[in-house]
């Protein structure tokens, strides 16, 4: 059970951590003990965060790869080592592909999807010494191309790609990955124009922060690759349907969006 995992004496990296999922996983690890050194670009919510929970801190936009190299080097430099880094950090806008203007496009692709890379190629020196974890916040629209999150969508593919890929590359150094895989979160990040999406007005909200949270810590302790928030039907469904009945996939997507 979570309520008896112990983090005392690690420390962690959590990116996204003003709000949502990384809010609620950076209050559940420093319940269970840990050191956090927690990362938003939204500096107003962050400092309120850290005086909360009284952790390092730094304004960082992923999408930055010079400031996520110097962050990390400064994390370190406060607690270390590093014994995991769980990458929430992301942006979302629902739409029709033409809808959205292309700087959306743009920026959607380099905070989810080159922000997941910046950060990895930032961390695994530092998770390599000390066996730690990496945990990416994935999706289920990563799963089959999502009508109305196709730049998001696009991104947390590529996400689960590329943690696939690592998890093959890393074997055998110790290095932990995971890929946590919600559905629809009940977070800032789904606010009153990405709700107006037609999956999320036909399925409502899955899951609330606080599920996700305890998914990660639970896959964090079991070393599990593909992590599934509660409901897991819901989530572990969804990959089966996508993966296993690929020939109906895309006539059951359809039927689900109209």
């Amino acid at each position: 059970m979570a309520a008896a995992i112990n983090l005392s004496g690690k420390n962690y990296l959590i990116t996204g951590a003003a709000s949502g999922i990384g809010l609620a996983t950076a209050r559940l690890f420093k319940r269970h003990g840990a050191t956090l050194v927690l990362w938003d670009f939204n500096a107003e919510a962050l400092e309120q965060t850290t005086q909360e929970l009284q952790c390092h801190f730094k304004v960082v936009d992923v999408a930055q790869s010079d400031a996520v190299e110097a962050g990390f080097a400064e994390a370190i430099s406060q607690v270390g080592k590093l014994d995991g880094v769980i990458h929430s950090a992301g942006i979302l806008r629902t739409g029709s592909f033409e809808s959205l203007d292309i700087t959306t496009h743009r920026r959607t692709i380099e905070i989810d999807l080159f922000g997941a890379v910046a950060v990895a190629y930032a961390a695994l020196p530092h998770l390599k010494q000390a066996r730690g974890s990496l945990i990416f916040l994935g999706s289920g629209s990563a799963f089959w191309g999502t009508a109305e999150f196709n730049s998001y969508g696009a991104a947390k593919a590529g996400v689960l790609n590329l943690a696939q890929a690592l998890r093959t590359e890393l074997a055998g150094t110790g290095v932990h990955i995971g890929v946590v895989n919600p559905l629809f979160v009940g977070s800032p990040m789904l606010d009153e124009t990405n709700r107006q999406a037609k999956y999320i007005r036909r399925f409502g909200i899955v899951h609330i922060p606080e599920q996700v949270a305890e998914a990660i810590l639970k896959g964090l302790d079991k070393r599990r690759f593909m992590i599934w928030p509660s409901p897991v039907l819901k989530t572990r469904g969804m990959y089966w349907a996508t993966h296993h009945l690929h020939f109906a996939a895309p006539l059951l997507m359809r039927l689900l969006w109209r």
